[in-house]
C-alpha cells in the first residue's frame, strides 16, 4: 500500500513518516515487506534486533524501519536492506516493527507490522505488585495493575506487559482482571488477585466498595465528597450493568443520575441551584478541515467548573468556564457527514449540572478531494488516473474518483480534478 504523508502508530509510539496526516492506496504501488524477523521472534531488553526488509513492484529512494519505544533506523538506499533497531533496557512485551519505503516527497510505503515479544533473559528471583492492596470506591471503578520482577543482581524490571505474565481474580464475582491487569470492582466484598509469571506469584488484597448507594469513596457515606466525585465523571461510559455511578440504571451516567445521589446525600449535601446550558456552533456546515468553533453558555448561581463537549455521544474535550460563564471547542478534525454535538456542564459546589440541547453541524467534502484529506493535489489526480475507464461494479472502480457521480471513471472527472490542483503544480 503506498500512503502519502502519513502518521505511523505503533502500539503508543507515533512514528511521523510525512509532513502531513492522509493515507490513500494507489493501485500497483511498490509494496514493502519485512521478511525477518517473523512474528512472535523473542528478544531480551537492549538487544539489538536486526530487520531484513525487501521491496517488490518498483523501486524506492530507501528504506527504514521503525518500532515502538526503539525510535527509527537511519535510511538505506540501496538493497539488499538490513536495518537494525535496539531493545531499550527497560521494555518487556509485544512491539510491533514496521518498515517504509520512500518513493518521492511526501509519498511512501508501509509494510505490514510484524509483531515481536521481548521478556527477560534471566529468570526473576521475585515478583511484586506495585501496591500491597487496592480499595474500591464503587462498583464498577476500574485499577490497573503494575508488576515488577527482581532478579538475583538486584535490579528491577517492569513486567507488565509480559506475554507470560497471568492475573487470575480469588472471586471473580468481587472483582474481575482481565490478560493486561486491568481490574473492575464488581460487588462489595473482599478478594485477592493474583499474578503468575513462570513459577513465581504474587498476591494483591482488594476491599470491595461498600454497599451504600451513592457512596462513591468508599467510607461508608453519601456526602458532598461523592457528589463532587460524580460531577468529574458525567458523560462517562459505565463498566457495567452495575457500575454504581450510574444511580438510575439507566446506562448512562448524567445529570439524573446527580439528583439521584441528592436524595440519598440528604442533608449531607448542598442545595444546588438548578442551571441551563446552550451550545452555539459558529457555523451550521463547513468544509472538511476547516475549523469550527462550539461555544456552551451556562446559567446558574455564578457557576464554575468545566464543560464537557461530546461529539456523537463520546466525549471529545473538557473547556473550564471562563468569567462570562462560557466554555468553548474549536475543533478542524471533524469527519465528512453530519455530527450532533452536546455540552455538559458538570457542575460544582453551588450549582446542579446541565446539558445542552444537541446541535448538528454538516462537514461537506471538498470538490476535487478524492483521498479526503481536505486539499487537492498530484495524489488526487493519480487516484483519478488509476481508476480510469472502470465503471461502477467493475474491479478497480473508486467511487471517490467519479467525482461526477455519472457511475464512470473518464476524463470528465479527470480534467476536473486536474484544474483544482494549485497552479504551477507538476504531478507525474
Amino acid at each position: 500500500m503506498t500512503k502519502k504523508c502519513s502518521a505511523v502508530y505503533i502500539g503508543k509510539l507515533s512514528v511521523i513518516f510525512c509532513l502531513l496526516l492522509s493515507c490513500v492506496a494507489l493501485a500497483n504501488a511498490q509494496q514493502v515487506t519485512i521478511t525477518s524477523p517473523s512474528n512472535g521472534t523473542l528478544y531480551a531488553p537492549g538487544a539489538t534486533i536486526n530487520v531484513t526488509a525487501t521491496v517488490t513492484g518498483g523501486s524506492v529512494l530507501g528504506v527504514k524501519v521503525a518500532g515502538a519505544d526503539m525510535g527509527v533506523s537511519p535510511y538505506q538506499l540501496t538493497a539488499p536492506y538490513s536495518l537494525s533497531l535496539i531493545v531499550p533496557s527497560n521494555v518487556v512485551g509485544p512491539r510491533n516493527i514496521v518498515a517504509l519505503g520512500l518513493i518521492a516527497k511526501e509519498t511512501a510505503v508501509f509494510s505490514a507490522p510484524v509483531t515481536i515479544d521481548i521478556e527477560p533473559s534471566a529468570a526473576p528471583t521475585a515478583i511484586s505488585f506495585g501496591q500491597s492492596l487496592v480499595s474500591f470506591g464503587y462498583v464498577g471503578e476500574q485499577r490497573k495493575l503494575r508488576v515488577d520482577a527482581t532478579f538475583s543482581d538486584g535490579s528491577v524490571l517492569d513486567i507488565t506487559k509480559s506475554t507470560q505474565l497471568t492475573f487470575t481474580s480469588g472471586n471473580t464475582g468481587l472483582v474481575s482482571v482481565d490478560s493486561t491487569g486491568l481490574m473492575t470492582g464488581l460487588a462489595p466484598g473482599n478478594t485477592t488477585v493474583t499474578a503468575t509469571f513462570e513459577n513465581l506469584t504474587a498476591t494483591l488484597q482488594t476491599a470491595g466498595p461498600t454497599s451504600v448507594k451513592g457512596d462513591l469513596n468508599g467510607d461508608g457515606l453519601v456526602t458532598i465528597d461523592d457528589l463532587l466525585l460524580l460531577e468529574t465523571m458525567l458523560g462517562s461510559t459505565p463498566t457495567g450493568s452495575n457500575d454504581a455511578r450510574d444511580l438510575n440504571g439507566d446506562g448512562k451516567i448524567d445529570s439524573l443520575d446527580v439528583q439521584a445521589l441528592l436524595t440519598s446525600c440528604g442533608s449531607n449535601c448542598p442545595s444546588l441551584a438548578t442551571t441551563t446550558t446552550s451550545l452555539s456552533p459558529s457555523a451550521s456546515q463547513v468544509q472538511l478541515t476547516q475549523p469550527i468553533t462550539f461555544t456552551a453558555a451556562v446559567t446558574g448561581n455564578s457557576p464554575t467548573g468545566t464543560v464537557s463537549f461530546l461529539v456523537d455521544g463520546l466525549l471529545t474535550d473538557v473547556g473550564a468556564l471562563s468569567g462570562i460563564d462560557q466554555a468553548s471547542l474549536t475543533s478542524s478534525s471533524l469527519s465528512v457527514g453530519t455530527h450532533s454535538i452536546t455540552a455538559l456542564y458538570d457542575g460544582d459546589t453551588a450549582n446542579g449540572p446541565s446539558s445542552s440541547t444537541p446541535v448538528n453541524v454538516t462537514i461537506t467534502s471538498v470538490p476535487g478531494d478524492v483521498n479526503g484529506d481536505g486539499v487537492v493535489n498530484c495524489l488526487d489526480l493519480a487516484l483519478v488516473k488509476a481508476a480510469f475507464g472502470q465503471k461502477r461494479g467493475q474491479p478497480g472502480y473508486n467511487a471517490a474518483a467519479d467525482v461526477n457521480r455519472d457511475g464512470v471513471v473518464n476524463i470528465l472527472d479527470l480534467s476536473y480534478v486536474a484544474r483544482l490542483v494549485p497552479a504551477g503544480t507538476t504531478c507525474p
